[in-house]
């Protein structure tokens, strides 16, 4: 039986691994508004259940392409819009949700002009920092409330210059969503032999 090399599946005719994508990409996209609402009902979670529904967008571009990432993200957010109490949280979804769709879209595109492997990882690298930067700077700057309970953002308007540690904290949030994320689609691939 001959693999298709499009989603790992048989030989099926075009319109049935159409059919099986969407509905694969319907409920990644019920269970990240599940996981987006979740996180706001247990606010201590919101960041973790926010992340766990961003990093079903990378896996829909992994496995089906920009496209389908870009429908599933879109879908995502728009559900969680319409279904979550606390709209706000919507802000921390789509800078988590986009870094995400950013980074496994320019890896697609950076494999098709960037043969060397070690240099296309690098580029690559260096678009992440940067998507995470223009994301995360303006969220901090503007939405503090999406990382710090009002009581937090109150104490720090005491020692202004506790503030400023805020990008810092952010790098290192941001080491360590990117390696969950990787090691979450290094285990998905293993698992599923993409």
């Amino acid at each position: 039986m001959q693999m298709d090399r499009n989603y790992g599946q048989p030989n099926m005719d075009k319109t049935a691994r159409r059919t099986k994508m969407i509905a694969a990409l319907a409920i990644m996209t019920a269970v990240s508004t599940v996981f987006l609402v979740i996180g706001t009902l247990i606010s201590v979670n919101t960041v973790f259940f926010t992340a766990a529904a961003s990093f079903l967008v990378g896996i829909a571009v992994v496995k089906y392409g920009f496209g389908a990432g870009l429908m599933l993200f879109m879908g995502s957010a728009v559900l969680d819009l319409i279904l979550n109490p606390d709209k706000f949280h919507v802000i921390l979804y789509l800078a988590m949700g986009g870094f995400i769709l950013v980074a496994e879209g320019s890896y697609k595109l950076l494999e098709k002009h960037i043969m060397n492997l070690m240099t296309r990882n690098l580029v690559h690298l260096v678009i992440r920092i940067a998507v995470f930067f223009l994301g995360y700077m303006p969220i901090v700057l503007f939405f503090p409330r999406l990382f710090l309970t009002a009581e937090t953002w109150t104490y720090l308007a005491k020692f202004a210059w506790l503030r400023f540690a805020l990008p810092g904290v952010g790098v290192i949030a941001f080491v360590i969503f990117d390696l969950a994320y990787l090691f979450v689609k290094k285990a998905y691939l293993h698992i599923f032999r993409i």
